[in-house]
């Protein structure tokens, strides 16, 4: 199986997202680096071409994760689900507001290390459950990381 760890919050413990939350590890995009912001530019209908400032900087990103969830009749997908969203924000006292918490995911097959808030998981990409509704669920959910600082990011992780 292939192994991904996630560390929420800085202070945070690094833990396999298998293991500890059932997440087992499917697929991710491919990316290898940053995407660069676009060159800003200035054109004039009597000249041609542009005029290019070829100066920039990395620009935010969105990093999709895709796992597999099979749970048994102690646990199903929903509840799993509920417990790994409820690790990425603290509710404010008496309030709705959510304040998410920054997120480490270390994907070791790609040996890269990606730093970001995360979005909850909210809908799953495939789902079965078995004839009695209580036995077997198995799911696959997509989950996204928005990577609003790439600098903080690894894309030539080192495995540890």
């Amino acid at each position: 199986m292939l192994t991904v760890r996630l560390k929420i919050d800085s202070s945070g413990t690094i833990y396999d997202t298998a293991e500890h939350w059932g997440l087992v590890y499917l697929s991710s995009d491919h990316i290898l680096g940053a995407p660069a912001k676009a060159f800003e530019s200035t054109t004039y209908p009597e000249q041609e071409g542009e005029n290019l400032l070829p100066k920039t900087v990395d620009d935010a990103f969105d990093y999709k994760v895709k796992f597999f969830i099979k749970a048994d009749s102690l646990a199903n997908a929903n509840e799993k689900i509920a417990a790994f969203n409820s690790a990425l924000y603290t509710k404010e006292t008496g309030k709705d507001t959510k304040v998410f918490k920054q997120v480490y995911f270390y994907n070791d097959y790609k040996r890269t290390l990606i730093v970001g808030y995360p979005q909850p998981i909210s809908e799953a990409t495939d789902f079965w459950r078995d004839k009695r509704g209580s036995m077997l669920d198995v799911v696959v959910v997509e989950w996204t990381i928005r990577v609003n600082k790439p600098s903080l990011c690894n894309f030539n992780l080192t495995t540890t």
